[in-house]
């Protein structure tokens, strides 16, 4: 039967699927890139050259990448804390901290790339959102960390 010891162990195997995959793709950025140029920005409106386009957009895959390995690594250490029964303690605030930050730089990161091909602003948008929602919900751990250290010195 499902529980949510299961529901934690598919959580922590998927988060080492994602950063295994994350690394993967960092091997095969450069000949992302190049597709990418060649063969699906001919359609996209843009600001610059897309024949300036394959450096730019290895940089920001890079970065993205490093980023995005950077918050599968806090995600890791929030359910590693969770596992541990320590829910609301300020070391999980600031992983969702931690990731909401990041993810606000992957949308900054995808929105400047968007001048080489506007489909990436779409992209940036929503990093940007799941980072405004991440920025909420450590503000919700926040409080109820502030509200269980009250009650721990009630009792």
């Amino acid at each position: 039967m499902w529980n949510k010891d299961k529901s934690l162990i598919l959580s922590r195997i998927l988060t080492i699927a994602a950063a295994i995959a994350a690394i993967i793709v960092a091997v095969f950025i450069p000949a992302i890139s190049e597709w990418y140029q060649f063969e699906m920005a001919a359609e996209a409106n843009s600001v610059f050259d897309r024949s300036t386009m394959f450096i730019p957009m290895c940089v920001t895959l890079y970065v993205c990448d490093a980023l995005a390995l950077a918050a599968l690594w806090n995600l890791h250490m929030l359910l590693r804390n969770i596992s541990r029964d320590e829910v609301f303690i300020q070391k999980n605030t600031n992983c969702l901290r931690r990731i909401s930050w990041i993810c606000m730089g992957v949308g900054v990161m995808m929105m400047i790339f968007g001048l080489w091909s506007s489909i990436f602003i779409f992209f940036g948008m929503c990093a940007l959102m799941f980072g405004l929602i991440m920025r909420v919900l450590k503000n919700v751990f926040e409080k109820a960390v502030e509200i269980k250290s009250e009650n721990d010195f009630t009792i």
